[in-house]
């Protein structure tokens, strides 16, 4: 190894990154207000990812939605929808409607699907039997809701001696102060005077939230008050950038899985495309293709590589806007390459996260919705900024920000279920809190039962 590459490996292992103050301010993020709904009530929150994407089921009359996490089927011969609630069924003549009610008379077809090794969790909950509970309503939702259960009545706790209170009954960030509700969520402000009504976006936050204590329980919404001493410390945080080393050949590993041919989408306002029918980040430009995973850039002549470390990365990447779903890769650059070892160093900083400072606090997500992909059975999805929730109540991403998909034509030894049985998962691949890599390998057929080989 010559001086020049001890030289390189040795500022990459020892120099500090120098640490801005705060971050960039990022321009254009959507600050309109999601869907929010208040329950006085136990119930829960159905996300469907636009319009229910319904795949047929072959062999029988039913259909079953993949763009949601929850397990739902149509029956072509009533019309009428069910929902696999844990080892139950739930049914409704309408998707978007609240009014389930628990049944044990379900349509022939689903003994179908009993026997077919596809659909273990439906097996499990046949014969069909009604729990021994009502079951918890369910609000349904096409578009990003956030939703707030309150344990009956409103119940209102004053914080201080400025007049500000907080509904002590819910588990969310909810407020009210001079004739106003305010509600918390990704690090954003909504402000109405009747929560039935219409949400706005908070322009300036009344100074009486600053005086909040540190150690009160709704002490964690600090970080999202503007010139709050835990403000300022969560953007200094978010300013710390992170370093990735890749080595001249590391990419050579990197399978990016693709749905059919390679196709590309033009980006608004660039000469860029982004590939669509991929869960990972590439990025074409002119007869380039350039592929941001793990915090680092790899570049090829071909869509579907070999990958390897990016010597240069164009400028153009960098005007990608805050509407397309590919805006969190503009927070990565080369910071380094060495030509003679071909490593390089790239710099990661919080918008690859999905944490961006809007110029007083930081805030999760860009705000903007951006539709999930599926074709056939494969299908996943762009982190969303709102709808679910996690131990963090102002800008943290949560478990649930990533990009899961769900497969029908994997075998049951192959997938993974959550605790209670209620979901699909197979493996997450695509942005985790944005950051795109993983293992998964597509089928090579959509059809129910080919390609399940890996």
């Amino acid at each position: 190894m010559n001086i020049k590459n001890i030289l390189f490996i040795s500022l990459l292992a020892f120099t500090p990154l120098a640490v801005a103050d705060l971050p960039t301010v990022v321009e254009n993020l959507n600050p309109k207000p999601p869907r929010i709904v208040v329950e006085n009530g136990p119930s829960r929150l159905m996300l469907v990812d636009g319009p229910p994407a319904l795949i047929d089921i072959p062999a029988t009359r039913l259909s079953f939605v993949v763009n949601t996490d929850w397990t739902v089927f149509r029956d072509g011969n009533n019309q009428g929808w069910y929902i696999l609630d844990g080892e139950t069924w739930l049914y409704s003549n309408l998707l978007s409607s609240g009014d389930w009610r628990a049944t044990a008379d379900l349509p022939r077809d689903f003994l179908t699907l009993q026997v077919n090794s596809d659909w273990p969790q439906v097996a499990r909950a046949l014969p069909p039997r009604k729990p021994a509970d009502q079951p918890l309503p369910i609000v349904i939702s096409y578009e990003p809701t956030e939703l707030i259960v309150v344990e009956g009545e409103m119940q209102f706790e004053t914080i201080g001696g400025g007049g500000l209170q907080y509904v002590s009954n819910t588990e969310r960030d909810l407020f009210y102060f001079d004739g106003r509700y305010y509600y918390l969520a990704a690090g954003r402000w909504f402000a109405t005077k009747d929560v039935k009504r219409k949400w706005y976006a908070v322009k300036q936050l009344p100074k009486v939230f600053a005086e909040i204590p540190e150690g009160h329980p709704r002490g964690r919404v600090l970080t999202a008050v503007p010139g709050t001493p835990a403000a300022v410390e969560a953007a200094r945080e978010a300013a710390r950038p992170q370093r990735t080393v890749v080595v001249s050949g590391e990419g050579d590993d990197i399978k990016v899985p693709w749905i059919g041919e390679p196709t590309f989408t033009p980006i608004e306002g660039t000469p860029l495309r982004r590939g669509e029918n991929t869960p990972f980040q590439v990025i074409q430009h002119n007869n380039f293709f350039y592929l941001c995973h793990g915090g680092a850039w790899y570049s090829s002549s071909r869509p579907d590589g070999s990958w390897d470390a990016a010597r240069e990365v164009p400028e153009a990447i960098y005007t990608i806007p805050a509407t397309d779903p590919a805006f969190n890769v503009t927070f990565v650059k080369l910071d380094a390459f060495d030509d003679s070892s071909g490593r390089a160093a790239y710099v990661a900083t919080s918008g690859y996260y999905s944490r961006y400072y809007d110029g007083s606090k930081m805030v999760y997500g860009t705000g903007w919705y951006y539709p999930g992909y599926h074709r056939g059975y494969a299908y996943w999805r762009y982190p969303w900024t709102y709808g679910h929730h996690g131990p963090w109540g102002a800008y943290y991403p949560y478990n649930y920000h990533s990009s899961e998909t769900y497969d029908v034509t994997r075998r049951e030894s192959d997938w993974q279920w959550d605790l209670d049985g209620g979901k699909r998962k197979v493996y997450r691949y695509g942005p985790q809190h944005n950051v795109v890599g993983g293992d998964y390998v597509l089928p090579s057929s959509d059809k129910p039962g080919a390609g399940s080989e890996y």
